[in-house]
């Protein structure tokens, strides 16, 4: 009898599996049947697989448990990332490759938010779908006596004992948090994101490729706290091990985007550090970016980018993406990612096959040289060894005379010049004997003709703004490296370039350019040089200018950026403060101090500038012939006291762009105007969007939001 009473209850048991099983097949392909008439013809390259409606679940039929095995499972579709592919925005701590915007229909109705029968939106081409789902609720059962499960049941359905049920409930569950953070939050707080997380270990490819997916979609977006929970699950770990042992390319693009959305938070970028480092340099950067394929991992080439960077471009985008992000957090993390064996090699020979390829303006060259921005961040204080780079103030302002004239924005020589030491434009860099490699390639004289390329040659503000940010960065402080590189980017037309871009319309890229010039007049030669053609450009960029020339709407930290580097060219050349006066500079800084309405670091800089003006004895007649009274030079330029720095300057740092708030950690100051004096040390730049930084913010608002679960697609964080 007992027996008997077992055997009953395991029937119905199976049988209650069964009708929970039917039901979610059911469901999900109810929505597929509802995507097939009213959704766009997918893109060649989604690669859709779209069930058959003849191999669907029948109304009513109940197979034993045995059968279920065999039902074809629900294949997911690419939906658009969801994820936070970031690399790292400016006001936001998220940033990714999709547009932000908010769905068209409301699928959180009161009472049945979980019932909506409406179209799942396809990825569209390089960003997340913006298709919005139908708000239509199903209210009531559906036609034969079904209904759709609730959000609790199919939760449920994730522990049970059957991969094809766990596996189609992971799977509508990417379907429900697709662009809703509701669902989002009630999957966490009913405890479905350990039982996904667990489904990565399943070795089941439908059970552990629906669980990422879903995780992909839970983990993009603003809330941090499902970020948290995934790596409270050690969620980091088990997408590692997955990616370890898979080779199958979507479910690599998926594990790739999922890491890059949970690197938007910081709680989270040390655990993908410690636990995820190596396994992306070592199964994605490395053998698909064609680096071990090249000679020396110097140069890429047309024939050697192409087929790499097209079959892998999404997982390695999402890795750079990832890293981009992480690389942001602190001295620590940078270290290791320097310090990672055949990372840079592979950063640098993407960028250089991409260069070669005349493609330098996609999301993957964008996410890698903000990255080399990020690593090349304090490379002179940070690297192994950095004391013998290290060199007195003298021997780096002093390379070229301040009487040598020949100037990089003329092929022309100046009159008088015809005798003038054509080497003395030139500076003597010695060959090393041994190949760079690993992070010694960030410094190497090599890295100036890839940025100056990509400054040429790009139309992408955000790959403008790093290559900036990373000449100012490795132009900082006073090594031998940044005097090699400050002289190599006069050779190489650097200066006319970065000079031109300050009349770019997008303000960040201005920034940049502002305080890559500010660091490369360090160099004496190339402070002459800024101080003839570049004071115009900086002048333009300052408040105030007429009713012919209409003023630039740009930020406060891009007004003190240019005040900046305007003291730093004046500091020592007449010359130049004569050019000032011409290009109506005098006026633009006198009506900043007066002005009310500017902040007090932008009086403070103006007034920086007049007093180094006025300090020129020459030209004070001239000044008050101009109807100018001494005393509108004088300021009060008492620095605030938490801005004072020993050296008297300000530290500018430029890493992977990410968020305003965060700049009260302390992680990455911002340009402070602190002195009388001229700052006698350069500065750098972080790439930290999402952070206030002046690392790499230069992410537009609508790269500020991430993707959602795609099988086809990326990342954006600034």
């Amino acid at each position: 009898k007992s027996d008997s009473s077992f055997t009953a209850s395991l029937l119905a048991s199976v049988r209650e599996q069964e009708r929970q099983f039917e039901m979610l097949s059911r469901a999900l392909e109810e929505e597929r049947r509802s995507c097939a008439g009213t959704l766009p013809r997918p893109l060649p390259n989604m690669q859709l697989e779209l069930m058959d409606t003849n191999l669907c679940v029948q109304v009513g039929r109940m197979g034993s448990a045995m059968e279920l095995s065999s039902i074809p499972r629900f294949v997911p579709e690419p939906y658009g990332l969801e994820d936070d592919q970031r690399s790292i925005g400016y006001d936001e701590p998220d940033y990714g490759m999709g547009h932000p915007g908010t769905l068209d229909g409301d699928m959180s109705g009161p009472g049945d938010m979980y019932f909506w029968g409406g179209g799942a939106p396809l990825a569209q081409g390089e960003r997340g779908s913006m298709a919005s789902l139908d708000s239509t609720l199903r209210k009531g059962p559906g036609p034969g006596g079904w209904r759709q499960p609730e959000l609790p049941e199919v939760i449920a359905m994730l522990n049970y004992r059957l991969d094809p049920v766990r596996s189609n409930a992971a799977a509508y569950l990417q379907h429900l948090t697709y662009k809703n953070d509701k669902v989002k939050s009630d999957v966490r707080r009913l405890k479905g994101i350990p039982a996904l997380v667990s489904m990565l270990d399943n070795p089941n490819k439908e059970v552990h490729y629906s669980a990422c997916g879903a995780l992909k979609n839970i983990s993009y977006g603003k809330d941090p706290d499902n970020k948290i929970a995934i790596k409270n699950c050690d969620g980091v770990p088990a997408l590692v091990r997955l990616l370890r042992k898979t080779h199958d390319q979507d479910l690599t693009d998926t594990i790739t985007g999922t890491l890059w959305n949970l690197s938007s938070h910081d709680a989270v970028k040390m655990e993908i550090v410690d636990h995820a480092l190596h396994a992306l340099s070592d199964e994605v950067m490395v053998p698909h970016s064609g680096w071990e394929r090249g000679s020396n991992g110097a140069g890429g080439g047309e024939e050697n980018c192409k087929p790499r960077h097209l079959e892998w471009e999404m997982a390695l985008t999402n890795t750079a993406g990832c890293l981009r992000n992480v690389s942001s957090e602190r001295s620590e993390a940078r270290r290791k990612l320097r310090e990672c064996t055949g990372l840079v090699d592979s950063l640098m020979y993407i960028v250089q096959s991409q260069i070669d390829c005349k493609d330098v303006d996609n999301k993957l060259i964008e996410n890698c040289v903000c990255l080399l921005r990020n690593l090349s961040y304090q490379v002179h204080r940070e690297i192994p060894g950095c004391e013998r780079y290290q060199e007195t103030t003298s021997i780096s302002q002093s390379h070229g005379s301040s009487s040598q004239k020949g100037s990089c924005f003329s092929s022309r020589k100046s009159k008088g010049r015809k005798d003038e030491d054509p080497a003395a434009d030139t500076v003597d860099i010695p060959k090393r004997t041994i190949p760079a490699k690993g992070y010694e390639l960030l410094y190497q004289p090599e890295v100036v003709r890839i940025y100056t390329s990509l400054l040429k040659e790009s139309k992408n503000p955000t790959v403008l703004e790093a290559s900036a940010g990373a000449v100012q960065n490795l132009c900082a402080g006073h090594w031998t490296y940044g005097r090699y590189i400050r002289a190599l980017l006069r050779q190489e037309k650097g200066l006319p370039m970065m000079t031109e871009l300050l009349a770019h319309g997008n303000d960040r890229v201005v920034r940049a350019m502002s305080g890559a010039l500010r660091n490369l007049a360090i160099d004496a030669r190339n402070r002459d040089l800024l101080g003839k053609h570049a004071v115009p450009h900086l002048v333009a960029n300052l408040p105030g200018g007429g009713q012919s020339q209409p003023v630039r709407a740009l930020s406060e930290e891009t007004v003190v950026s240019v005040l900046s580097t305007l003291h730093e060219v004046l500091g020592s050349s007449l010359e130049a403060a004569k050019t000032l006066r011409a290009s109506q500079g005098i006026e633009r800084l006198v009506l900043i101090n007066k002005d009310g309405n500017r902040s007090e670091r932008e009086v403070r800089g103006a007034g920086l500038v007049l007093q180094t003006v006025w300090g020129y004895k020459e030209l004070r007649r001239t000044l008050e012939k101009d109807g100018w009274k001494k005393t509108d030079f004088m300021v009060n330029l008492n620095p605030p006291s938490n801005t004072t720095r020993a050296n008297g300057g300000y530290e500018d740092s430029t890493l992977p762009l990410i968020d305003k708030g965060q700049e009260s950690k302390g992680k990455t100051p911002e340009a402070k105007m602190c002195s009388y004096k001229r700052p006698n040390d350069a500065y750098s730049t972080l790439d930290q969007r999402g952070r206030k930084n002046t690392l790499d913010n230069t992410l537009e608002p609508a790269d500020k939001d991430a993707v959602q679960v795609s099988t086809s697609h990326t990342h954006y964080y600034i």
